[in-house]
């Protein structure tokens, strides 16, 4: 029990080592759609090899992991899946439904590992109450941890750090809080959202976290507006990724 709840001391995502349970997650979500001949021809591995994995007799060896998830991601149309479950109007998109969805979440997952593979991540950071599933996931199946952004500041094992910005034009001051983990050392976050944050917020963040001596490395959105981010101040070696552009 004790190597199942180690803390990982690798800094870069690599999909070799943390992608190992997310392929298998991806795996049960298409074993609904196709049947085993069809996995085996769309992944390239063996029934009984897909079997075993589907089953929890075994789970794919580091050296086959990628190979496994990259497979597995050019099969779904993510883009397709999100715009599907997508409600509300032609000025807001309601993501609840994708956000909240246990199988979303999971594919989602593997999306967000293979985009930023090979960098050094050390924490996430959920930008918004309907990414937190997301992050959540994303920290528990990578063994790292998971910071928040909260309406007030959370009583913890940490620090709530308050951010102010103004919004509306700078009509209205607006407060929430960065909640982070007690640490010493100096963080590599990717943040997760569902929306693109507000320009405001966003960069509110950036002086923050840059004033605390953390570094934001990766910025990743389920459906992001061209507009906010032609104003958001993302310092020039963050990545940005998004599923859907508005």
């Amino acid at each position: 029990m004790a190597k199942v709840f180690k803390r990982t001391n690798r800094l870069t995502l690599n999909l070799e080592e943390e992608g190992r349970l997310i392929a298998v997650d991806l795996l049960k979500i298409l074993k609904s759609k196709y049947n085993y001949r069809k996995l085996s021809t769309i992944t390239g591995f063996p029934v009984s090899t897909l079997t075993r994995y589907l089953t929890g007799k075994t789970i794919p060896k580091r050296s086959r992991t990628e190979r496994l998830l990259k497979n597995l991601l050019a099969n779904i149309d993510i883009s397709s899946l999100i715009a599907q479950n997508i409600g509300g109007g032609k000025d807001y998109s309601d993501l609840s439904r994708v956000m909240l969805d246990p199988n979303i979440i999971k594919v989602l997952g593997a999306h967000v590992l293979n985009e930023f593979m090979g960098m050094k991540v050390t924490s996430f950071l959920s930008l918004d109450l309907l990414s937190i599933p997301l992050a959540s996931y994303l920290s528990t199946m990578t063994s790292r941890p998971l910071h928040i952004i909260a309406n007030e500041p959370i009583a913890f094992n940490g620090e709530s750090v308050p951010i102010v910005f103004t919004d509306h034009g700078g009509m209205h001051a607006k407060s929430y809080w960065l909640v982070l983990r007690r640490n010493s050392r100096r963080e590599s976050i990717l943040a997760i959202a569902s929306h693109s944050p507000s320009p405001q917020f966003f960069n509110s963040l950036i002086n923050i976290l840059t004033k605390l001596k953390h570094e934001l490395i990766g910025l990743f959105m389920v459906s992001a507006k061209e507009d906010y981010l032609k104003k958001m101040n993302l310092p020039p070696t963050v990545k940005r990724s998004y599923v859907l552009l508005c």
